[in-house]
């Protein structure tokens, strides 16, 4: 790196780590989030306080609470925009230096096990707060699952946050390494040297990507593999036994090998058994009056549900043994394969997985359908939904906002044709909390319908949040109120 960009990449940093201590001397002795941080990531605080690494954007809105709390005053939205610009300029400079590619990738690992972790934890605790046996173990668990629910929802924005800064990072223009040596060549054959483009920083300032690469390019399947967790949306092409991140790459030839869910056997078409036979009822086979028809009906539901509900037990049986063998692998590429299968299923393996014991694999459950396309994933939070998996349905949405622009949009999208606007404003809901108003703004450039859902759903969040999308659509040429 030259001397004047590295003075540059140091000044942004360090202006920012001064303006971040300012801001916690403002705090003062005040008991607040820079008391919690401090205790749980010692480490952590006094790097961004030295200047040696940026926190989380969720950190500096939290510092600013604390320090309107220490006036006594709330927190003005206002207030947040000099200290979003100083964090976006650092977060550029900091990923801009060599390796810091490499960085973002490691610590969204690291993000993507505590979101993993997080989810879990709050569906553990939320379980026992249901069971819980006096006033006093309940008002416990209680105040344990808003902290666990905080949690979820921290690590959900941070994925989202370095997944943005990941992409904005590989978007910058690649120089050719031969273009600043001399060369031999003829000087009309050398390429005139290109600048290399700033990095676009994540949050308010800039999209997350170049222009020309759309918001989805780095997830959408059938792209360059990436490592497994770097390309957690991704689903690779030979099918769903290998569908889950956990084996991204593994060879096709294993398939033979592995437990095969049961398959779903189908209804006879319109749902009806076969008409009679035999002399007796010559000719009745081809009437077919309204209450037959409504009969048979009843009776392939009633069918398809029974057959649905065993292949879940099933399915939940056998991977509980094969859990209980240590087959761990192999009991992923199964629920792999239920994950793959049609969506209203879900709700049943779910059940099931409680009923055996597997109450855990729910939240994988969960986190692999996240993975599925935006048609299915809408189809799975429906099933669920009408099955009254209502917390589940929440769960998958909301790391379902962690997801590209574009993708989220047509989830929202296809929750909306299928009349499920409460589902679609639970993930625009979850999309506004997570990330910046440019970036929720985006969403309604993939889809121009999306403006008012999009506005009503900043708008549950607050009026401050609902007038920062509405400027941040109006900035980007967008129309700023329902068309």
């Amino acid at each position: 790196m030259e001397r004047g960009a590295r003075s540059q990449v140091t000044g942004s940093v360090e202006q920012f780590a001064r303006y971040l201590r300012g801001l916690v001397g403002a705090a003062g002795d005040t008991p607040g989030w820079y008391a919690v941080f401090a205790e749980r990531d010692p480490e952590g605080v006094r790097a961004w306080l030295d200047g040696s690494d940026v926190p989380p954007w969720d950190v500096v809105l939290a510092l600013l609470q604390d320090a309107a709390a220490a006036r006594g005053t709330h927190p003005q939205e206002a207030a947040a925009e000099p200290a979003r610009r100083l964090h976006a300029a650092a977060v550029a400079a900091h990923d801009a230096v060599p390796g810091g590619e490499a960085a973002l990738s490691t610590r969204l690992d690291a993000l993507s096990r505590e979101r993993r972790y997080a989810v879990l934890h709050e569906r553990d605790v939320a379980a026992a707060l249901r069971v819980a046996a006096t006033p006093a173990e309940a008002e416990r668990l209680g105040n344990e699952l808003a902290w666990a629910r905080d949690d979820r929802e921290r690590a959900v924005a941070r994925c989202a946050e370095f997944q943005a800064r990941l992409d904005a990072v590989r978007s910058r223009p690649v120089v050719p390494e031969g273009w600043f040596r001399p060369q031999a060549a003829p000087a009309s054959r050398v390429p005139a040297p290109r600048a290399p483009a700033a990095p676009r920083p994540p949050g308010a300032d800039a999209p997350a990507v170049a222009p020309g690469r759309g918001d989805d390019d780095a997830a959408r399947p059938g792209t360059a593999d990436r490592s497994s967790a770097r390309g957690r949306w991704q689903r690779p092409r030979g099918g769903a036994r290998y569908g889950g991140a956990r084996f991204a790459g593994a060879p096709e030839a294993e398939a033979a090998a592995l437990p095969v869910v049961p398959p779903v056997v189908a209804a006879p078409e319109g749902g009806s058994d076969p008409g009679p036979r035999g002399a007796r009822f010559a000719g009745a086979a081809g009437r077919d009056t309204p209450g037959t028809r409504e009969a048979g009906q009843a009776r392939g539901g009633v069918r398809e549900a029974h057959v649905r509900r065993e292949a879940a037990r099933t399915a939940a049986a056998r991977m509980a043994e094969l859990r209980r063998t240590g087959r761990t692998g192999e009991a992923y590429v199964l629920m792999s394969e239920a994950v793959a299968g049609p969506p209203e299923d879900i709700p049943e393996l779910a059940a099931a997985l409680e009923r055996s014991g597997l109450a855990a694999d729910v939240a994988t459950l969960l986190w692999e359908l996240a993975a599925q396309p935006p048609h299915r994933l809408a189809a799975a939070a429906t099933a669920l939904d009408s099955a009254g998996r209502g917390d589940d349905r929440r769960t998958l949405l909301h790391q379902a906002a962690a997801r590209p622009a574009a993708e989220v949009a047509a989830t929202a999208w296809a929750l909306l044709d299928a009349g499920h606007r409460d589902a679609a404003l639970s993930l625009l809901t979850a999309l506004v909390r997570a990330r910046s108003p440019e970036a929720a703004a985006g969403i309604a450039r993939e889809r121009a319908g999306l403006v008012g859902p999009l506005l009503d759903a900043a708008g549950l969040v607050s009026v401050s949040k609902r007038r920062d999308v509405a400027a941040a659509l109006r900035r980007a040429g967008l129309p700023d109120r329902e068309i």
